[in-house]
């Protein structure tokens, strides 16, 4: 057996979760995943997982070869990438995080632009609605909305996202339209429960910016889904104009309180310092940048 394929087997399965998981970005089949993962802890002499019914966990010797792994792995990725750099090419394989619905509608047609660019680069491409850790998770970059945490991470800013506040039509019809934030307390209201702050949106009135806190009928992890919720007459949702203007467009949404200005969200790029940044890593951030600012002109 390969060792180092094994290993490649090995850090897919952990990092997808099951054998199915590892098997399906390998493209392999499920038994000869398990069956590599099985000869590789064999010939080691160790249990690098713990299988339950339900999930896998990384036995303490198995999080010990993961990280040692993982590392060789990388470091053999970039030598082979950096040899076709050196002679001009871009290539190699660059993992990027997202939030989902940024992703499906705002990313990938950048990422298109990246790749007709640079056809020999490979990515891969995590869309989730969490905040993820690309030190610890293997992230080369990280899409992130919103507020920043004080870290090591170099943080670019990708662009800045309008906000309003939305309403279908047949909700003000039925609840009244609200004319102050101060209403929001009294209307049903969706709330996108990955806000870091609770449920309240921000304005900007008398000249300052405040804070208005409502119970929400209905919160949820997903921005896209809420927004779904608003143009069913669900209640008022305060989301991203990306999310937002095309069902204004469909007649399905209107706008709310727009007398009193939201500020906009920041999306940034962040990614780890590094002594020598690769150029395929360089090329997405700058293909990123122009792609997004060329929108927003």
């Amino acid at each position: 057996m390969d060792r180092l394929q094994a290993m490649q087997t090995f850090r897919a399965v952990v990092e997808a979760g099951s054998f199915a998981g590892g098997a399906r970005r390998l493209g392999l089949s499920n038994a000869m995943v398990s069956k590599q993962v099985a000869r590789l802890e064999e010939q080691l002499g160790v249990r690098l997982l713990a299988r339950t019914t339900r999930r896998l966990h990384l036995t303490a010797e198995g999080d010990r070869y993961l990280r040692g792994a993982a590392r060789l792995l990388d470091e053999l990725h970039e030598l082979e990438a950096g040899l076709g750099e050196q002679r001009g090419e871009i290539r190699g394989r660059l993992r990027l995080s997202a939030p989902l619905d940024f992703g499906v509608r705002e990313l990938v047609p950048a990422l298109q632009a990246f790749e007709h660019k640079h056809p020999a680069v490979r990515l891969e491409v995590m869309l989730e609605d969490r905040r993820v850790d690309p030190l610890a998770e293997d992230f080369d970059l990280v899409v992130r909305i919103g507020e920043l945490e004080d870290s090591s991470l170099i943080a670019r800013r990708l662009m800045t996202m309008p906000m309003h506040v939305y309403a279908a039509p047949s909700y003000l019809e039925r609840y009244g339209v609200p004319h102050h934030p101060d209403e929001l307390r009294a209307h049903r209201c969706l709330h996108y429960s990955l806000q870091r702050d609770g449920p309240s949106w921000t304005f900007l009135v008398d000249g300052k910016l405040q804070r208005y806190r409502f119970q929400p009928i209905m919160t949820c992890n997903n921005g896209g889904a809420l927004a779904e919720a608003a143009s069913r007459g669900m209640g008022l949702v305060y989301k991203p104009a990306f999310l937002g203007e095309p069902e204004v467009a469909k007649g399905r949404l209107v706008h709310v309180l727009d007398d009193f200005v939201t500020p906009p969200l920041g999306v940034y790029l962040l990614y780890a310092e590094r002594a020598l940044m690769p150029a395929r890593l360089q090329a997405l951030i700058h293909t990123l940048c122009d792609y997004f600012s060329g929108e927003n002109g």
